[in-house]
C-alpha cells in the first residue's frame, strides 16, 4: 500500500479483463473510500489516485 494523502492509502490493481490499472483508496481503518477509473499505465493510475485523494481531503 502507498500513501496518497493524510490518512489515505491505496493499492494499485490490474484488471486483466479490461486491460488496465486502477487504484483502490482506503482510510486509516482500511475501509474503502474511493476508486479511480481505468488507466492504461500504472503511473497514470497513481496520478489519478493522488488527485482523487486530494479531492477527498477537501470534503
Amino acid at each position: 500500500m502507498q500513501e496518497y494523502g493524510p490518512g489515505i492509502v491505496g493499492e494499485v490493481r490490474f484488471s486483466r479483463q479490461d486491460g488496465g490499472y486502477y487504484v483502490e483508496l482506503y482510510d486509516r481503518e482500511e475501509n474503502p473510500i474511493g476508486k479511480t477509473g481505468l488507466w492504461r499505465t500504472e503511473a497514470n493510475a497513481k496520478e489519478a489516485a493522488r488527485r482523487l485523494a486530494a479531492s477527498l481531503e477537501r470534503e
